[in-house]
């Protein structure tokens, strides 16, 4: 195969869902924060619609990933069941004992038994079905029936249906009314720009442990993207095939002429079309429909400590810096001044108030960033302090200077994909908001698991390169409590 020539650690173009490859931008990490926030929530019925191959099952696995452990996941990847069978699937899956004289108001009164029992421990259910365009109406009917198992307050049964758009279609349906009106929070994926699936592909490379100059130039992707309509799938498959023709040529740059031979091998107009991917000798189906679609998420006032939406951190030990080559565009970044926001944006607040008391959507914009920064700013700051409560008073850190929280985004994603994956959960942040003086900074925080001096100023040298910043010191766990505690006393914490 080409791993070898290209220098890659593993194939960066399969089509099976990894989540070491997922891919952060294009709306993806927006949708994946607005659904966990839709959890976080108690919201009963979430749905997710998008074409095939554009990454559902990708997200699924993601959204079950982040959750939190006080969550216990239903999987459901065949849905096509009837009614009855379906609600003995769940009961088996939660390990709920049942009868095979049982009917469906038998399986439903063991099944609420089972959810109050769980909420009375506060723990909560979520049920993550992939592929409910398949479901029948009767199914349906059941999902509506199980999304009105509650307490007096809260949904004992989440449930969160990713679906081709087809699903869309069955639900326009009279029938199932009852059930659409019941759904609280309705997402679509939205297929890749030519721009998106050059970063797309560059970053899987990236991922898979190539250190050259990037090989997927705008105007190949332009062709790419035209060819597949922008779906990550179809993206992978046609990606593989110019790696394999490159390598046959023994180029090590992709160029035009790889594109022609590819034409001439692969019936490659006809993905554009959705009929067959057709080779000589051999058949592989790929369906290829463009979806251009919004989020349409209500968020409703909340205070933005209350953004805990993902599972925390593990630990491990590995510690590798990917090639230290000069990231894009920050070569310029210093450490500066505080940012200011836009002059009267800040003035409409009471100076006086508590950040808490915000709605999240009026401080994103104080601040100048979108609310999914925000979402992702105060996680990070929250496992940042859940991480250094567990470190030993002994533990050492290395510290970037103050920064413009308007930087944090390009800067913060910039080293996080220069480092290997294993040591990306490493690299924290600590966030000050301050609205009375109009200081919006950030500092981001590597723990490098090491306390000998030479091993930590070489992974400062490392830091420095990757980020082409050069402000960053080594600093002790005391340093780092102090601020946090500072930022609590002042209520300039996110």
């Amino acid at each position: 195969m080409y791993c070898s020539f290209f220098g890659l650690k593993k194939l960066p173009f399969k089509i099976s869902p990894d989540l070491s490859f997922f891919y952060t931008h294009a709306a993806r990490d927006d949708i994946a924060h607005a659904l966990l926030y839709s959890i976080e929530r108690g919201d009963g019925i979430i749905k997710v619609v998008g074409e095939v191959g554009v990454g559902k099952t990708t997200l699924l696995r993601l959204l079950a990933e982040k959750l939190a452990d006080s969550y216990q996941k239903i999987y459901i990847s065949s849905p096509n069941l009837s009614s009855i069978d379906f609600l003995k699937f769940i009961c088996s899956e939660l390990r709920i004992e049942t009868l095979a004289s049982d009917t469906k108001l038998d399986l439903m009164n063991r099944l609420n038994q089972f959810l109050l029992s769980e909420y009375a421990q506060n723990r909560r259910v979520v049920m993550l079905v992939d592929e409910a365009q398949a479901m029948t109406l009767d199914t349906l009917e059941e999902i509506r029936l199980l999304g009105n198992l509650e307490t007096g307050e809260d949904k004992l049964l989440q449930i969160v249906l990713f679906g081709q758009p087809e699903l869309d279609l069955t639900l326009n349906d009279p029938r199932v009314k009852p059930l659409k009106d019941r759904i609280a929070c309705s997402v679509a994926i939205p297929a890749l720009k030519a721009e998106e699936v050059m970063q797309y592909l560059n970053y899987r490379m990236r991922v898979a442990g190539y250190m050259g100059q990037d090989l997927f130039t705008l105007k190949l992707a332009r062709r790419i993207q035209q060819l597949t309509q922008g779906l990550p799938r179809s993206i992978n498959l046609l990606a593989d095939k110019l790696l394999m023709v490159a390598f046959s040529k023994g180029d090590n740059k992709l160029k035009p002429q790889h594109f022609k031979n590819l034409l001439s091998e692969y019936d490659l107009p006809s993905m554009a079309t959705g009929k067959p991917f057709k080779r000589k000798g051999g058949w592989m189906m790929v369906a290829i429909v463009a979806l251009v679609a919004i989020i349409t998420v209500v968020l409703l006032p909340i205070k933005v400590t209350w953004f805990n939406l993902l599972a925390q951190p593990d630990l491990i030990a590995s510690e590798e810096f990917s090639a230290p080559e000069k990231p894009p565009g920050l070569a310029d970044f210093e450490p500066s001044k505080p940012s200011v926001a836009t002059d009267g944006v800040a003035d409409k607040f009471d100076k006086s108030a508590d950040v808490g008391l915000y709605r999240p959507s009026d401080l994103a914009s104080t601040l100048n960033i979108p609310l999914s920064q925000l979402v992702e700013m105060a996680d990070l700051q929250q496992k940042t302090q859940a991480h250094l409560q567990a470190k030993s008073p002994q533990a050492l850190f290395i510290v970037m200077a103050p920064m413009p929280i308007a930087t944090f985004d390009k800067i913060y994603h910039q080293i996080k994909s220069r480092l290997y994956l294993t040591n990306r959960r490493y690299l924290f942040a600590l966030f000050e908001v301050d609205l009375t003086n109009k200081v919006y900074q950030y500092q981001l925080i590597y723990d490098p698991r090491i306390t000998d001096l030479k091993g930590l100023q070489q992974k400062q040298q490392d830091l420095i390169s990757v980020s082409q910043i050069k402000a960053w010191q080594i600093n002790p766990l005391a340093n780092l409590q102090l601020k946090i505690q500072q930022l609590k006393q002042s209520g300039n914490n996110l």
